[in-house]
């Protein structure tokens, strides 16, 4: 017990003593709640996600439909990354996409990301189970407006990882989400 909080000290001390700023950790989180246990029941406002395709969870007929506030009810993320979009670095706070996939119940293997205009884009499963990529509900503490691309906007952790630095990547970090289909 003693050597794993020597090591885990030592891990922190080193890290926390680097040079680069992107070697530090920027992903933080409120709680590690089992998220798989969460029911969400009708949303009592705006319906901000819609989930349809391979999940167990519904709350309407055949989808999923999520307003602020059962978002909120999934543990809440920070992550400190640099955008293409944005000016600097910015703090963006929201749940993990595998962790909103988990409460719905999801078993597909592929992720149809539409945008509010209709745009699309696909998001291996893989992406969001390998990296902290969260759905962003708000920017440096303040909510997302439609003008500053919310109120959902997909951000991987750019700042944190390099291989993300890719263009496949970036199409990937969608904007005004409002729906989610699961398929395989």
């Amino acid at each position: 017990m003693i050597n794993k909080i020597i090591l885990s000290l030592l891990v922190v001390t080193l890290i926390g003593c680097s040079d680069d700023p992107n070697s530090q950790a920027t992903v933080t989180s409120d709680n590690s709640a089992n998220v798989s246990t969460i029911k969400f029941s009708a949303p009592t406002d705006t319906t901000l996600l819609t989930i349809t395709g391979e999940i167990t969870q519904l709350n309407s007929k055949n989808e999923l439909l999520l307003d602020r506030n059962a978002l909120l009810q999934l543990p809440q993320v920070t992550v400190s990354t640099t955008t293409l979009w944005t000016d600097g670095k910015s703090e963006f706070k929201g749940p993990l996409v595998r962790d909103i996939l988990s409460a719905a119940g999801n078993t597909a293997k592929h992720i149809s990301a539409i945008a509010a205009n209709e745009y699309a884009v696909e998001i291996p499963i893989d992406d969001v189970q390998q990296y902290p990529v969260i759905l962003a509900l708000e920017k440096d503490g303040k909510i997302l407006s439609i003008r500053e691309k919310g109120p959902l906007w997909v951000i991987y952790p750019w700042a944190d990882h390099e291989a993300l630095r890719q263009d496949k990547f970036y199409s990937r970090s969608i904007w005004q989400l409002k729906r989610i289909n699961l398929h395989d």
